[in-house]
This record gives C-alpha cells, sequence and structure tokens, in this order.
C-alpha cells in the first residue's frame, strides 16, 4: 500500500513560564546574543518522540486516556500547530516545514481536514450550514454561483443525509446530529485525501452516534479516503478502524493491527483499556486494576517507563531503563520490558 503519511520523531514540548534559571528576563536578554545559551526552563512533554504511518485508503485509530497527547498530536498533523521538532510527510511532502500560520495558502490544505470534536463549537453561528459547507469551496477551490456552487453544496448535503431544507438554518436552529453533518460535508466538500477525525460523536447521543458512524464508514468506502480517527470509546475504534495506536503520556506505547490490539493486547495499558470495555475480559491471573497516579509530563524522566507506578507488573528496571520496542509479529509493536516474556506465556495456554 502507497504510504499517505508518514511521521518521523514528532515532539511538541510547551514551557513552563517563569520556571527554571532560565526563565528569567537575564537569561532571554543573554540568549538574544548568544545562541548557546541553553534554555533551562521546565517543558511538558505533550508529545514526545513520535513516529507513524497511514496508507492511503487506510484508517488508523488513536486511542488513550485524556491528557495523553492526542489532541496535540492532531493539531500538529492538521497543520494549527507547529511541532517542536520532528517531520511530518504528506504525499511525500515535508509540511511540517511550513508555519502552522501560512499552511492555508498550500495546496495540501484541501487535501486533509479535520473533524472537531464539538460539532456546536466548531461552527460560526453567524454562517448558515449552507455558508458553511461553502466556505472551503470558495476559499481553496474558488467556486462561485456561476461555476455551480450551489449544486455542489447541495449534493454534498444529500451526500451526509442533510434535508436541503435545513442548509438556511444556523447552527442554534440545528440538532446536534444535525450540526455533526454539516462539519463532515464542509471536511469532505474538497475531496480530502485523509480526514482527521477528532472523537467527532462523542457530544452526541447514543443513538445518534450509531447513524453519524454508519454515515462515517460509507463515506470512507464512496470516497476512498484515510481516516485517523481519535477516540475514548474502543468498541467505535474496533468498528472502523484497520490499525490502532495507543498513546500514553505523549508516547506511542503499542501499535498493530485492530483484531490483534484487541483479543491479544501485549502492553499492560492496552490491556487494562480493553478491560475497562463492558464485556472486556482478562487472561487468568491478570491484573486489572491500575493504581498509582500518573508521572508528571514536565520534563519526565528519559531513562525509564512512562508507566511505571501504575503497571501491575512493573518492577524497578522499568524505573532505569526506557523500555525498547518490541515486535511481536511484523505489525504488533509493543513498547514494555516484559513483553517478550508475556507473548511467550500467551502463546503457551
Amino acid at each position: 500500500m502507497t504510504v499517505l503519511l508518514e511521521v518521523n520523531g514528532l515532539k511538541k514540548y510547551f514551557p513552563i513560564a517563569g520556571k527554571g534559571p532560565s526563565g528569567s528576563m537575564i537569561a532571554s536578554w543573554l540568549r538574544s546574543f548568544n545562541q548557546n545559551v541553553p534554555d533551562l526552563r521546565q517543558m511538558l512533554h505533550a508529545v514526545d518522540n513520535v513516529s507513524f504511518s497511514i496508507s492511503e485508503g487506510e484508517s488508523l485509530g488513536l486511542v488513550g486516556e485524556s491528557g495523553c497527547g492526542k489532541s496535540t498530536l492532531v493539531a500538529m498533523l492538521s497543520r494549527l500547530a507547529d511541532c517542536t521538532s520532528g517531520k511530518i510527510e504528506f504525499s511525500g511532502r515535508d509540511i511540517s516545514a511550513v508555519p502552522a500560520r501560512s499552511f492555508h495558502a498550500e495546496p495540501e490544505r484541501s487535501e486533509l481536514q479535520i473533524v472537531f470534536q464539538d460539532p456546536h463549537e466548531s461552527l460560526n453561528p453567524r454562517f448558515t450550514a449552507f455558508d458553511t459547507i461553502a466556505e472551503p469551496l470558495k476559499r481553496l477551490k474558488g467556486l462561485t454561483e456561476k461555476s455551480g456552487l450551489s449544486e455542489k453544496v447541495g449534493a454534498l448535503a444529500e451526500q451526509v443525509g442533510l434535508p436541503a431544507a435545513l442548509l438556511g438554518r444556523f447552527p442554534h436552529q440545528l440538532s446536534g446530529g444535525q450540526k455533526a453533518r454539516v462539519n463532515i460535508a464542509r471536511a469532505i466538500a474538497v475531496s480530502p485525501k485523509l480526514l482527521i477525525l477528532d472523537e467527532p460523536t462523542s457530544a452526541l447521543d447514543v443513538s445518534v452516534q450509531a447513524v453519524i458512524l454508519k454515515l462515517l464508514v460509507k463515506l470512507k468506502k464512496d470516497l476512498g479516503m484515510s481516516y485517523l480517527f481519535v477516540s475514548h470509546d474502543l468498541n467505535v475504534v474496533r468498528l472502523l478502524c484497520d490499525r490502532v495506536i495507543v498513546m500514553y503520556l505523549g508516547q506511542i506505547i503499542e501499535e498493530g493491527p485492530t483484531e490483534q490490539i484487541f483479543t491479544n493486547p501485549a502492553h499492560p495499558y492496552t490491556k487494562a483499556l480493553n478491560a475497562a470495555v463492558p464485556g472486556g475480559k482478562l487472561r487468568a491471573g491478570e491484573a486489572l486494576r491500575l493504581e498509582g497516579d500518573p508521572q508528571s509530563p514536565i520534563d519526565p524522566d528519559p531513562n525509564s517507563c512512562r508507566f511505571y507506578g501504575r503497571c501491575p507488573v512493573g518492577k524497578d528496571v522499568c524505573s532505569r531503563l526506557a523500555p525498547p520496542e518490541v515486535f511481536l509479529t511484523e505489525e504488533h509493536m509493543a513498547a514494555c520490558h516484559f513483553v517478550e516474556k508475556q507473548a511467550s506465556l500467551d502463546l503457551l495456554e
């Protein structure tokens, strides 16, 4: 399969204001004269050395608890935020080299679109549904009324199941499901190659969620897009995605085909996530409860496992040595000191 998006060593650090000796005005003044003066401010490691790829026509799920870095990663991939270091290659071009503030003028803008989490807050309250769907067509494709703008908007509304009679309504006059359809229509209007879905159904009622998910499955099949699907709902990820990435405190701790992640999870954190799903099961003798508090994402120790302190199988070595990436299969990876031992035990059962 042809790789559409490739991410290598992506990092996003946020400085903690006023902390550390170089947070002072004197240190800032010195750095203005000498670039070699080190920056000793405390840094929050939101995304820390993340690498993965998405192929054409593939759906990749991204899961992890709140605070693990999913939203920050999505902001960088959609070029709404700049990265600290690393590379984002899209269709063979390094788009991370383009500042976020000017990416709107790049040709890749129309090929990479996002559906935001809150269907209401992401809509302009002064735009009707028609205006919202038409905006990317006018800005990115140059369509006008003379070149068939109204017809295109009408076709998009029909494609997402939004009645034409609702196109003249403002967001406050639409239901949650209708606003979700407007958001999706806006995102697919310019025929993107990659659609980033940032928990697009989390703010909707359960009955509406099912309808929107069926719509997304249909659109992917009809339009041949790739998806990056971010969600807390593992059952939704299992339904929509070909592969899954599991993040914890800014790092990828497990990655693999969806069925392997759900039927044979290797990392203790992934096992706990699966067990938390209604109907989720653990193997005999495996721990379920995660105790303790997560480590601080501020200047974490690079020589220890981020999951140490909560991990039910963690040992002293986890506090002294960062876990290796262990490949159970060619496509299934987990970053844990004890993955090989766990995998061999699983094979014996």
